[in-house]
């Protein structure tokens, strides 16, 4: 014992999670803060539409809104982040109502917000609601909204503020994509940093602002149904490819393949094999589909001209959709070199061995203090009542 004189407790004896870094608590305060704007933005564009008797927007907003809620909802309650029947924690249906009718006004996340920031609480549930709204309402609502914004804002039926709001709804929604699906890259690996993780975001807001931005000038070029087409055409596609791949099963996969219609959703460090469609096979289809719809909108530019009342839309539209694209193929081989270099597994059964525990670090992206503590609580779960070797 008394060679044990020195010895000090780790945070795995004690029982104590890691503490989480500066970085990461500002991270998920920013977060939240684009969350109640993003969701605020959304609620207004719904009364914009009610007030203005846009009918067709006005439920395609709200239903997305419904949908996305009722959806995280129900998982967050009844679904993967909720105890399994017959657990020692799960209290059933008396419980389990209330989480859900917290989750679905927007309060769970203020609470899993505060716990994370202010207790050191675990973020997986943030991270899960975060990522949920930003697949589920954001994407899709940005692309409703640009539709809107290109077919009807610059209409005698439109006020005259509907344009502003629905470019700052649409912005925010890029904002929301971009660090939903970053944070969800940041929490799957045991380390990484701040930088990789903004890299992600910028890189993630790119691929959402090219593809909707694309998707609204096609589909206002094709009214009224070329819209519908389109999305039901790359439905298919991705349900191909899932199918092709056979990663995940398939009724899964029919899930699935409605968000990836808008983004590509598994992190990048994720193994080729792991995903639902894997990366390289996903991006060549957008860039396939890319020049096919930007074939037909210059051959139909002159149709854009004659239209004098929203010809400035169009065009702004026009170069913000290949401004983006251009930025999310610039940046996403930096990203994807970076990823490739720690590369997991999406079951992450290599955690405990050394070369898994190294994360994103060296190579100038990241200092000791930018690390993640994504991973020390799972560390933390997977080693409970068990004390490290000496």
């Amino acid at each position: 014992m008394a060679a044990r004189a020195g010895f000090q407790p780790c945070a795995l004896d004690t029982g104590a999670a890691a503490p989480m870094p500066r970085w990461e608590r500002n991270l998920v305060v920013a977060a939240l803060v684009v969350h109640v704007v993003d969701v605020g933005l959304d609620l207004l564009v719904v009364l914009l539409f009610l007030a203005h008797s846009s009918g067709a927007f006005f439920f395609g907003t709200a239903g997305v809104i419904l949908w996305a809620w009722l959806v995280s909802s129900l998982y967050i309650s009844f679904g993967g982040g909720s105890p399994a029947p017959g657990d020692i924690d799960d209290g059933g249906v008396a419980d389990r109502l209330p989480q859900f009718f917290l989750n679905f006004v927007q309060v769970q996340i203020f609470a899993e917000a505060y716990r994370c920031v202010f207790h050191n609480g675990d973020t997986d549930y943030f991270h899960t609601l975060r990522l949920m709204e930003a697949i589920l309402e954001s994407a899709p609502n940005s692309l409703v909204q640009l539709y809107a914004l290109i077919v009807w804002a610059g209409t005698g039926d439109a006020p005259e503020g509907a344009g502003p709001l629905l470019r700052l709804s649409v912005f925010a929604s890029f904002v929301s994509v971009g660090l939903g699906l970053a944070m969800w890259e940041q929490k799957v690996q045991f380390r990484t940093s701040s930088m990789y993780v903004a890299a992600v975001a910028v890189m993630r807001a790119f691929e959402i602002a090219s593809r909707a931005l694309t998707l609204a000038i096609f589909a206002g070029l094709t009214h009224p149904y070329g819209f519908w087409w389109a999305l039901l055409i790359d439905y298919g596609v991705m349900l191909f490819l899932i199918v092709r791949h056979q990663s995940v099963q398939f009724t899964y996969g029919l899930f699935v393949a409605l968000p990836l219609v808008l983004v590509s959703l598994e992190p990048l460090v994720w193994r080729r094999e792991d995903h639902a469609v894997p990366k390289d096979s996903y991006y060549m289809v957008r860039i396939l589909e890319f020049v096919l719809m930007w074939v037909l909108i210059i051959h139909k530019q002159d149709t854009v001209d004659a239209k004098v009342d929203s010809s400035a839309v169009w065009l702004g539209c026009e170069a913000l959709a290949l401004i983006s694209t251009l930025g999310l193929y610039v940046t996403l081989p930096f990203v994807w070199r970076i990823a490739r270099r720690h590369e997991l597994s999406r079951d992450v059964a290599d955690w405990g061995e050394d070369d898994a525990n190294k994360g994103l670090h060296g190579h100038g992206w990241n200092s000791d203090s930018d690390l993640s503590s994504s991973g020390s609580d799972r560390m933390q779960d997977d080693q409970d009542g068990e004390l490290p070797p000496e």
